[in-house]
């Protein structure tokens, strides 16, 4: 096992804990979400009693990821300086802009990623987003959970972050020297972003040096970290796993034991009385067997006839169970602000709209109040994004990141009435041409050339004004040869006259 303590001692100063022990209770974490989720039973019994895991902790902790990202942030790239009356330069930049941005989304799998990285969050309490440059790889944007990176803040404002160290196995075993783990340490010296990379073994002794002491010229590290929950001043975040562990472990313990209850209670049992001990030695239980019953000599005598009788159970537990474990099943719900319906409970707000919405209200606030942190570090990765290439000149782009721009992410809902409603807000800015037609299909559509789609577009315009406009000169012609032939016949009859 990698000894955390001896490599970060050297690296984060102040009273951080035992990282070993932080480690180990993220891994646990991750186990128990993976459904590792052990308990010990009674010994010496004369039988093996059921362990039966039923893991709402990983459904609970998907499904409000798919509620959370399951459709992809939108990045709403628009210009600060308002083009002149015919003129659509600034609104050309931005777009060149933002089509810059969605290609590094793109290129790096972003939903995928930020949808897995929630879910990394919401089990260990925190994750990284780490952003790599290269001038020919371009940028990657590279997201770390909770038990790869150690973070130091200023004393005084936890949200100045000074230095991050980042570690990677490569090669674990039982002997330390053999050991090889990659250390990446970020940080700030006189604001000039600092990096050092090392492959160490797990004594901390160095192998090799990738990078020392390099100034990577930003004056920012290009990290964000984002928590899960907390409070003021904390830089841990929460495991909603955590949370949850208490009662699922309770559920697990109830259904395993209503298992064993109905596997030796529900069935009856037969029972014998005054019957031959030999007689009963020779009783076979099988479909359309027969039974020779002989009365014990001694019963006999008293005048007694030997009997065979089925004794039913008389299950009565199955009220009480399920209220218990329905009860333990809704806090678990309830932990994560997750809604517990099935099908039967959604036949009647199907036709509805605005009865699912209020149905999922609860979840929608909770994941507004995760935003309000997920929404500021999408903001300022994409900040860093925009540095990163003009520092370095990243696609030979650098003139298009400087364009000044402002950023909107617009977050969806996976609830029709809320994606039809910001279709409609959607359409009327393009209407009012306060947003283009490429942004909204950009946006909203699925499309494997847009470029063509607007050449297209106009073209069906072009062909319909033209259209319109031969009409419209045909009836003018009409009209002036109707007139003319008017002229010309008051002009005979007045003639005649």
């Amino acid at each position: 096992m990698i000894d955390y303590n001896t490599l970060l001692r050297s690296e984060l100063q102040g009273l951080y804990g035992d990282y070993l022990a932080k480690i180990n209770k993220i891994n646990r974490w991750y186990a128990i979400y993976e459904g590792e989720q052990e308990w010990e039973t009674a010994s010496g019994l004369d039988y093996e009693p059921t362990k039966k895991v039923t893991n709402i902790t990983k459904k609970l902790i998907d499904t409000r990821a798919r509620f959370m990202f399951g459709r992809e942030p939108y990045f709403d790239v628009r210009p600060i300086n308002k083009d002149e009356k015919g003129s659509t330069n600034y609104q050309d930049q931005a777009q060149e802009k933002e089509d810059l941005l969605k290609k590094i989304l793109d290129e790096n799998k972003f939903h995928s990623k930020v949808l897995k990285s929630y879910k990394d969050c919401s089990i260990g309490g925190k994750i990284a987003i780490k952003l790599w440059a290269n001038k020919n790889l371009g940028l990657r944007i590279i997201f770390s959970p909770a038990q790869e990176f150690f973070a130091q803040y200023d004393i005084d404002d936890v949200d100045d972050l000074q230095k991050v160290v980042f570690f990677y196995v490569l090669k674990d075993d039982k002997d330390r020297r053999k050991q090889r783990i990659k250390k990446q340490v970020w940080e700030l010296v006189d604001r000039r972003c600092i990096l050092n990379e090392i492959i160490v073994n797990g004594e901390g002794m160095p192998i090799s040096i990738e990078y020392e002491d390099y100034d990577t010229g930003l004056d920012f590290i290009p990290v964000i970290i984002v928590k899960n929950g907390g409070l003021t001043g904390e830089t841990e975040g929460i495991s909603d796993v955590e949370q949850l562990w208490g009662n699922q472990n309770i559920y697990n313990k109830l259904t395993s034991d209503d298992v064993d209850a109905l596997r030796f209670q529900m069935f009856g049992q037969d029972v014998v009385t005054d019957a031959d001990e030999n007689s009963l030695k020779s009783i076979k239980i099988a479909p359309g067997a027969m039974i020779d019953l002989q009365t014990d000599v001694s019963q006999a005598a008293e005048g007694r006839q030997a009997k065979m009788e089925r004794l039913e159970s008389g299950f009565s537990y199955k009220d009480k169970f399920e209220d218990t474990i329905n009860r333990v099943k809704n806090d678990m719900y309830d932990t994560l602000d997750v809604p517990n319906v099935g099908l039967e409970q959604l036949k009647g707000l199907m036709q509805s709209g605005k009865s699912m919405k209020a149905l999922y209200w609860g979840l929608m606030a909770a994941c507004e109040e995760d935003w309000t942190e997920w929404g500021p570090a999408l903001s300022q990765m994409v900040d860093y994004v925009f540095k990163m290439v003009d520092i370095y000149n990243l696609y030979g782009a650098r003139d298009i990141a400087r364009y000044e721009t402002t950023l909107e992410i617009e977050h969806v809902y996976p609830i029709q009435e809320d994606e039809n409603e910001q279709k409609r807000i959607d359409m009327e800015e393009v209407i009012a041409e306060v947003r283009s037609r490429r942004s909204y299909m950009d946006k909203w559509g699925n499309y494997e050339d847009i470029e063509s789609e607007l050449e297209q577009i106009q073209l069906e315009k072009q062909i319909m004004q033209d259209s319109y406009t031969k009409d419209l000169l045909g009836n003018l012609n009409d009209t002036e040869i109707k007139d003319k032939e008017a002229e010309e016949v008051e002009e005979i009859t007045g003639e005649e006259e």
